[in-house]
């Protein structure tokens, strides 16, 4: 395994991945799941490169596994619009994590959301800022994407199904 990519099982279909996603990282232990269902935590993944991501998408289509994403990091979505095969072919997102910042004082934060609670379950929009006032400046924390990146994930993580 990976230096950078750590692989921490809570449970037997249930895994934290956290580090970078890179050529050393190593998802041979995500085969004992073939076809079924695998529950993978994304909020700590900090980078990601091409031979990483084919690494990652070939075990998962290979295997036929099926993802439920959840609180993917503000860079596996970003990912994700770019690369829809992230998820598989029978994945699904549970929750993500998207970026704020202040464009005065250049605070950010990350703000949660899971759908069927905080956004719905069939919306392809995120609210560009969410009227939270900076905790710094008291200016309003505003997306620190490009809202495309969003609408794009939104939009293909709404095509492919969403764990509520």
């Amino acid at each position: 395994m990976s230096k950078g990519c750590q692989l921490d099982w809570k449970s037997s279909n249930s895994v934290v991945v956290s580090g970078e996603i890179d050529e050393h990282a190593d998802f041979s232990s995500f085969i004992k799941l073939a076809g079924q269902i695998l529950y993978v935590d994304l909020a700590e993944v900090i980078r990601l490169n091409s031979s990483g991501l084919r690494s990652w998408i070939q075990t998962i289509v290979k295997n036929q596994i099926q993802l439920v994403l959840r609180n993917c990091s503000p860079i596996v979505v970003e990912q994700f619009a770019l690369i829809p095969q992230f998820i598989g072919n029978q994945g699904r997102v549970e929750s993500f994590f998207a970026r704020y910042q202040c464009v005065s004082c250049n605070h950010d934060e990350l703000k949660h959301f899971q759908f069927g609670q905080n956004i719905s379950d069939t919306s392809d929009q995120i609210p560009l800022d969410f009227g939270t006032p900076c905790p710094s400046c008291g200016d309003v924390l505003e997306l620190d994407q490009s809202d495309e990146i969003y609408r794009a994930f939104l939009q293909y993580s709404l095509k492919s199904g969403r764990a509520s």
